[in-house]
C-alpha cells in the first residue's frame, strides 16, 4: 500500500468518527470537517492534511469538543507518519 493509499484509509476512519460524533459547537464545526476529509479522501495532499491537523484547526477543534480528543491525536500521529510529515 502506498502512502496516499495508506493516509486515504486513516482519513476514512476519521471521517467515520466525525460523522459519528456531536455537532460541535464554537471552534469545531462538523460539516465543515466533512467537507474537508471528503476532498482530502478524494485528492489527499499532504500540505492539505497537515492544514488539517494542525492544532486549533477545525477537526482538532472538534475532536475536542466532541470527546476524541485523544483519539484524534492518534489518527493525526499515523497520518503524518504515513506522509513523512511528522
Amino acid at each position: 500500500m502506498d502512502d496516499f493509499a495508506l493516509a486515504a484509509d486513516i482519513l476514512l476512519e476519521l471521517r467515520d468518527r466525525v460523522a459519528a460524533g456531536g455537532e460541535g459547537s464554537l471552534y469545531g464545526d462538523k460539516n465543515e470537517a466533512l467537507r474537508d476529509l471528503d476532498r482530502l479522501i478524494r485528492s489527499p495532499s499532504a500540505g492539505a492534511i497537515q492544514g488539517l491537523l494542525a492544532p486549533t484547526a477545525n477537526l482538532q477543534e472538534l475532536s475536542m469538543e466532541c470527546g476524541w480528543g485523544a483519539e484524534f491525536n492518534i489518527l493525526a500521529a499515523r497520518l503524518e507518519k504515513a506522509l513523512g510529515i511528522a
